[in-house]
């Protein structure tokens, strides 16, 4: 079960990171039909190259064109996109089995003509 997480987050990343390639090679007149496709084919390449459950892709793609949907109706494109995460479990906290995890997201994009930058960070402390 985790490892289909994973892959699910891996594919969500790859799906951001195709969605901002195309975005930002995207130029005024280009036919959104013609990215939608090429984007259509990389992923499902993708998919079968990974051997993924056919649930896991029926899913991704209801996720993705739930994105999709939703950009087009808050006019939001994100052109650029950037996560770090850093393990900030110290010796005795690993001894009580407690992780602490801190994420660093940075992203930028536009909603109509007004351009945005967002940076925010998820400190995420797991006790088992």
């Amino acid at each position: 079960m985790d490892s289909q997480r994973a892959k699910a987050r891996a594919l969500e990343a790859e799906i951001t990171a195709l969605r901002l390639a195309c975005i930002e090679t995207q130029a005024p007149g280009d036919d959104d039909s013609q990215i939608r496709k090429s984007f259509q084919e990389t992923h499902q390449s993708d998919s079968e190259e990974w051997g993924l459950s056919k649930d896991l892709r029926s899913h991704l793609g209801s996720l993705e064109s739930e994105l999709q949907f939703l950009s087009k109706l808050s006019g939001i494109s994100i052109r650029n996109y950037c996560k770090n995460t850093e393990d900030l479990t110290s010796t005795e906290m690993a001894e009580k089995s407690i992780k602490k995890v801190l994420q660093k997201h940075r992203l930028s994009g536009n909603c109509h003509m007004i351009t945005f930058q967002l940076e925010f960070q998820i400190l995420e402390i797991q006790v088992n």
